[in-house]
């Protein structure tokens, strides 16, 4: 069939016709940007919403005074230095 020349443009001809429709149609059908991802498909944008409706923000915690440290009264020596030498 390529062997003679007017084939090969005609090969070629089809060829070029083949890659320029399949390159103008779409890869999958439907509309919209979740087309044919069923029934539960949403956005990023949606996710987001009811995220941030659905979680109030945290109140701070009420002011209390802080507890007041107790310093020990003797020096702690230590169980290393109790070893008798």
């Amino acid at each position: 069939m390529v062997d003679e020349p007017g084939s090969l443009l005609v090969f070629l001809g089809v060829v070029a016709a083949v890659l320029v429709v399949a390159a103008l149609l779409p890869l999958r059908g439907g509309n919209g940007q979740h087309a044919d991802a069923g029934p539960g498909a949403v956005m990023v944008w949606q996710l987001v919403d009811a995220i941030s409706v659905a979680t109030p923000h945290p109140e701070p915690p009420a002011r209390q005074p802080p507890e007041p440290i107790e310093w020990p009264t003797e020096e702690y020596v230590g169980r290393h230095r109790l070893a008798s030498s």
